[in-house]
């Protein structure tokens, strides 16, 4: 059976090409050409991790510029001394806070109530022998009751 070898034992490859030949198509790929992973291009998982990474880089220094580099604010006490209640009472005029107060973002009111009696300013209420730190970051016009007032009412003003 000298004559009738395989073609592989002639030396020919099973598809036609010779040893020496290479072939030009992947057995595996696809006759159109190759497809979109072998040409580089990145899949659709990839393309949202570089779409949500590139936000976050744009975002941090949007943020970090709003909390870092800004000047502190004033801080500013109120100390409601002991007695003023019973001051009020008696008809007596407490200078203890002005009826309007200006204030500017960032600054930080502190009220100590020395008092025995609870006090009301604004939107804040302090029981005797407390102190409350209210820090201001949205501009604002607040009118509201305050027990250390006659008229019973003050302007809080919150500014640029």
């Amino acid at each position: 059976m000298a004559g009738s070898g395989s073609a592989e034992s002639d030396g020919v490859e099973p598809d036609g090409l010779g040893p020496d030949d290479s072939s030009p198509v992947d057995p595996g790929s696809n006759a159109g050409g190759p497809s979109r992973r072998d040409r580089g291009w990145p899949n659709q998982r990839t393309l949202l991790l570089y779409l949500v990474g590139g936000l976050l880089i744009a975002a941090i220094p949007v943020v970090v510029a709003r909390f870092v580099d800004q000047p502190a604010g004033d801080t500013y006490t109120i100390d409601i001394p002991p007695g003023t209640a019973a001051a009020i009472a008696a008809g007596e005029d407490v200078e203890v806070i002005p009826d309007e107060l200006g204030l500017t973002l960032r600054d930080v009111l502190i009220i100590v109530n020395r008092d025995s009696v609870a006090h009301t300013i604004g939107p804040f209420e302090i029981g005797p022998g407390e102190q409350s730190e209210h820090s201001f970051n949205e501009v604002a016009a607040i009118s509201a009751y305050c027990s250390l007032h006659p008229s019973g009412s003050i302007s809080i003003s919150i500014g640029e």
